[in-house]
């Protein structure tokens, strides 16, 4: 009788893992496209979750048409291997189905596989500019619910056709989605762009007084993939996007490092042109409610290098301190435009309603309530932003 408890716990120790599924059993999906589907494509949609013409509430036009990257056993490279240009097709597998959600479109993709598909790998979901105008809350939803996609996932917006990014060929001959994950990695480290990944992006829309942005991205020549600026959001719905040099703008207002964007000044009367590359940030955003009215202040400091120099004639103190006083008011003109589109469309993606909610519990819960009710007040807001920049290095030349 001793001796049987001894036995039943060294069964702890010598149990295997019931529930394994081996890597070749598992179909790792590297990437997923999600395009609006037409009409003419449900036509070759398969009976799996439903009959024909029988899904429940269907919208004539509300289909969805989903492209997946998975990858080969064996087949991943670590590095490049010379030559070029057909990547995609020899290291994963790209496959396409239709549906009238995503959820319904991967039960059609799982049914032409042996293997069962797994997203625990998976490094990106690209959507069409188009589907995040319409709303990507169903998108939202699937993903959520779903316990093996990892948060750190990149989701990002393509300007037209969204599969076109999965079936690219950067020479380097690796896999497309692999590649433009790593390059949105390498641009957060080189301050190109902010740390918006998945689990960042569903937070904003679960925040109240914050809208969600994403990067977009461009496929060029079939063999590059340009980081193309930002997409942003009011609720689930994509309004609009800023251009690269105002990523520059959104990092500075929020304080994100380093910097990484170079912009390019001549002062009047003088000959040449500088390159100034911001390299690091400091913002104090301070929010007030007067006589029911919200407003806010943004200060920004930005230390920065001179990185380049064109047919100048020379660089003193004086020049450096024309070339800081204009870069103040060239950066606060930039950030005006900037906060006066987002004004326009009523899109918060700076966070202010954020910080009025919590510094003015009591006007937020009487006059607020809601964000629908807070885009309102938000576009007749008075915001002010100023630039402080500063010349911390100018090269090897100085006299």
């Amino acid at each position: 009788m001793r001796k049987i408890p001894i036995l039943l716990s060294m069964l702890l120790f010598i149990t295997g893992c019931w529930d394994r599924y081996e890597l070749e059993e598992r179909a790792n999906i590297l990437g997923l496209a999600i395009d609006i589907a037409e009409e003419e494509d449900m036509k070759e949609e398969p009976e799996v979750t439903h009959r024909e013409g029988k899904f429940p509430e269907e919208e004539k036009g509300d289909y969805v048409k989903v492209t997946a990257q998975i990858s080969l056993p064996g087949k991943i490279k670590l590095g490049p291997e010379g030559g070029g240009g057909e990547g995609s097709e020899k290291n994963a597998w790209v496959l396409e189905t239709v549906g009238h959600t995503v959820k319904d479109a991967m039960a059609n993709l799982q049914q032409q596989l042996a293997e069962k598909l797994y997203m625990g790998h998976l490094q990106i979901i690209v959507i069409s500019e188009d589907l995040a105008k319409r709303g990507v809350t169903e998108i939202n939803d699937y993903f959520r619910r779903n316990p093996e996609v990892r948060r750190t996932a990149w989701m990002v917006v393509n300007e037209k056709d969204a599969s076109k990014v999965l079936e690219a060929s950067p020479p380097v001959e690796t896999v497309p989605s692999l590649y433009l994950s790593e390059t949105l990695d390498n641009s957060v480290r080189f301050g190109k762009l902010p740390r918006e990944y998945l689990g960042k992006y569903w937070i904003d829309l679960s925040d109240p007084g914050v809208d969600a942005i994403l990067p977009t991205v461009k496929v060029q020549n079939n063999d590059r993939i340009l980081l193309d600026g930002m997409a942003y959001f009011k609720g689930e719905k994509m309004v609009d996007k800023f251009p690269p040099i105002e990523i520059g703008v959104y990092m500075s207002i929020k304080e994100k490092n380093p910097g990484g964007y170079g912009n390019p000044l001549s002062l009047s009367n003088e000959k040449g042109v500088y390159i100034v590359k911001a390299t690091e940030r400091k913002s104090k955003i301070r929010t007030k409610v007067e006589n029911g009215k919200p407003s806010a202040t943004i200060e920004v400091k930005v230390d920065s290098d001179i990185v380049e120099e064109v047919n100048a004639n020379h660089l003193d103190k004086e020049t450096v301190n024309k070339l800081e006083e204009e870069l103040s008011k060239k950066a606060k003109n930039i950030g005006e435009e900037f906060i006066k589109k987002l004004k326009e469309d009523g899109s918060d993606v700076l966070g202010l309603g954020a910080r009025i909610r919590a510094k003015y519990a009591k006007y937020w819960d009487e006059k607020v309530k809601t964000d629908e009710q807070w885009s309102e007040i938000y576009k007749d807001m008075d915001i002010q932003v100023n630039y402080e920049i500063n010349i911390r290095r100018t090269g090897m030349v100085w006299k």
